[in-house]
């Protein structure tokens, strides 16, 4: 999951571990991100838990 507030781009993995990326800019961002997606979360944290991205499968490993 990639995050932008304000100038900050963070990242965060499907185990919750999340982090700066200093190397990204606003700009970057808005152009992988486009337009977006219209969805709208009261926090970062529901958004998170909504996509998965909250940690629940933190250590699992999925086979296909």
């Amino acid at each position: 999951m990639v995050t932008c507030d304000r100038s900050e781009i963070s990242i965060r993995c499907r185990c919750a571990h999340q982090w700066v990326e200093r190397e990204l800019t606003r700009a970057d961002y808005m152009e992988v991100i486009g337009e977006g997606i219209s969805q709208d979360y009261p926090s970062l944290e529901v958004a998170a838990q909504t996509v998965g991205y909250d940690g629940t499968l933190g250590g699992a490993c999925l086979h296909s």
